[in-house]
């Protein structure tokens, strides 16, 4: 397991790509990235509750001009730790 952990990323992506956002003045609020990091993942609990938490606490923020699956896309690395961050 520790092997494939350590496999060579040469040549691959980001996983995570957010789109270009085309909002004035967006920003993510500093409370909302804490309230992420209240629950962060380590790879050793269980992802489905993980995924429920940070659903739930993603869907309370808003912006008319960021989808909210952008907003999602740019929390969700807060939302790791450990292990879990180099799946990023």
């Amino acid at each position: 397991m520790a092997q494939m952990l350590q496999a060579p990323i040469e040549g691959y992506e980001d996983a995570i790509v957010v789109p270009p956002i085309n909002a004035n003045n967006f920003e993510l609020k500093q409370t909302l990235i804490n309230l992420v990091q209240s629950n962060q993942f380590t790879g050793r609990q269980d992802p489905h509750n993980h995924l429920h938490f940070f659903n739930k606490v993603t869907s309370t923020f808003r912006h008319p001009k960021v989808p909210n699956t952008t907003v999602k896309l740019l929390l969700f690395p807060f939302s790791l730790e450990g292990e879990a961050r180099i799946w990023l």
